[in-house]
């Protein structure tokens, strides 16, 4: 099979790879759909602590089960769609309800789904593959980790109390930002506001249901909730100042290993500035972000920017790095 690897930061190289077996529990797909991500972008970029190298990129994915092993939950021909990761739920931070904190979730996700097929081992296949709905595409339906993540923050959201909520200021346009808009406003936010630099990207934010503005970290705000969801250090700090007295930030966005930021003391005691940063995601935020799928009023084909083959990575991550487009679909 065909299958996309990083070799390291900026080399990309497709090779010939042996089809895997399942075993007892586990699933062989062949990948109908593989949506770019951010995280790969950076992997791409600079290297990834969770990512190694050389090694098989791509986690976002679905497809049709080609093989199963004993006793997994689904059969050949099934079309389905999943995340990487699973919770051992068994660890202390599973059973404290801290399913995204498992101390295993990580080191036993599966890369590699910018490939002809993909092995899905019987943990996941058991607890977060799921049937495709027949009313949404591939490329669609490859889209439920991300937005896993993005239900973990809502999750987070609500377990601050943070709703209801009147308005709510998310930072930065990328796939996670314009997620989270369609998210916030089926939680019920009325006024969403997108703030960011990329036109195209604000158009897409628009007509997914957001108030949009051109960022300025110098500005301030009156917002309930905001998200950041840059990954920039310099915008973790300028977040703060956004948020209402008693208000709630959330620093969605991954900043490189090393950095540190600092905060206004003063701003986040005596306005009683609420710090939120989750991460990566438990079993209810993927029910959360399937049930979001599964409902053809939300509408996500917008962040979808067009399909790939294997063999056009090279210009993919180009375009991605340049600000071209938001998720591209690999259809191997």
């Amino acid at each position: 099979m065909q299958c996309l690897i990083l070799e390291r930061p900026g080399s990309l190289q497709l090779v010939e790879r042996p089809i895997p077996k399942p075993g007892p529990g586990e699933l062989l797909i062949r990948v109908k759909a593989a949506t770019t991500c951010g995280t790969d972008l950076k992997a791409f970029r600079r290297g990834h602590p969770a990512i190694p190298m050389p090694g098989p990129l791509g986690h976002e994915y679905s497809g049709v089960v080609e093989s199963a092993g004993d006793s997994a939950k689904f059969a050949p021909g099934d079309e389905v769609m999943g995340v990487h990761s699973a919770p051992c739920q068994q660890c202390q931070w599973c059973l404290a309800d801290q399913e995204n904190l498992c101390e295993t979730v990580i080191s036993a996700m599966v890369l590699g789904s910018y490939a002809e097929y993909l092995l899905i081992p019987a943990r996941i296949a058991r607890l977060n593959v799921f049937k495709k709905p027949a009313h949404l595409s591939f490329a669609l339906a490859s889209l439920l980790e991300p937005l896993a993540c993005v239900a973990q923050g809502i999750l987070e959201f609500k377990k601050a109390g943070a709703f209801p909520a009147d308005s709510t200021l998310v930072i930065g346009p990328g796939a996670i930002g314009l997620m989270f808009v369609r998210a916030l406003r089926a939680s019920g936010v009325e006024r969403v506001v997108l703030a960011g630099r990329n036109p195209d990207r604000l158009a897409v934010g628009a007509s997914l249901g957001a108030e949009t503005i051109p960022w300025n970290k110098e500005g301030k705000g009156d917002y309930d909730l905001v998200v950041e969801c840059t990954g920039q250090p310099e915008v973790w700090e300028a977040s703060v100042n956004f948020a209402r007295r008693g208000g709630r930030v959330m620093l969605f966005g991954g900043c490189p290993s090393g950095t540190n930021v600092s905060f206004s003391t003063s701003r986040l005691h005596y306005d009683q500035i609420t710090l939120l940063s989750p991460f990566h995601f438990g079993t209810a935020a993927v029910l959360t972000a399937k049930s979001w799928l599964d409902d053809p009023v939300n509408d996500f084909s917008p962040l979808i920017s067009g399909t790939r083959t294997l063999a056009q990575a090279g210009e993919t991550f180009a375009d991605l790095e340049a600000g071209r487009g938001i998720k591209f679909v690999f259809q191997p």
